[in-house]
């Protein structure tokens, strides 16, 4: 059993470090955007996101608020520290996310029982954007993902430009580059 773990473990980790590798990597691009980040953020043990909400850095959400979280490409054993640095946004990419594809809803049919149905409605979902960063001081850093509020399909939109800078608040601007800037310089 303990040799089985073991496997099971090794492939998980190859599957991870196959998932990293597919993140596109910086190639010079620019979208026009910066985003310059104020304050140092802690990424937590075995986490590779924090979120940020309300101008505040959380380990967790509201999922009825715009949010975003600034993730990196590996995990790590330790905690470690992201630093106040300009990042370059050189890709942007809208997403949708799903969050629960079945739900258990009762059903009342030619009956007089209740029954379960799965999958009887759209699931709820996140749309938003991944803003992919780059900066030449710290590599890992991967990207900014915001997203809007959780909703039904048809009444969920991605943040808008305010909303992921009041969302952001005093840890970090988003911001349209007005001069070119070098990554990884304020």
């Amino acid at each position: 059993m303990k040799r089985l773990n073991q496997c099971i473990f090794a492939i998980l980790l190859l599957a991870l470090a196959g998932c990293a590798a597919m993140a596109p990597r910086y190639q010079g691009g620019d979208t026009g955007y910066r985003f310059i980040l104020h304050q140092p953020v802690t990424i937590p043990a075995g986490r590779a996101r924090v979120y940020i909400q309300d101008g505040k850095v959380l380990s967790g959400f509201d999922s009825y608020e715009v949010s975003c979280s600034l993730e990196v490409r590996t995990l790590a054993r330790k905690a470690r520290t992201v630093k106040p640095d300009t990042f370059v946004v050189y890709r942007i990419q809208q997403f949708f996310e799903e969050v629960a594809a079945a739900r258990w809803r009762p059903v009342q049919l030619a009956s007089l029982k209740l029954t379960s149905v799965f999958g009887s409605g759209p699931s709820d979902i996140y749309r938003g954007y991944h803003l992919w960063l780059h900066s030449d001081r710290q590599p890992d850093v991967l990207r900014l993902t915001c997203r809007g509020v959780f909703a039904a399909p048809w009444r969920a939109y991605p943040p808008t430009y305010e909303e992921m800078v009041e969302t952001l608040g005093k840890v970090a601007d988003l911001k349209p580059a007005t001069e070119t800037i070098p990554p990884g310089r304020f």
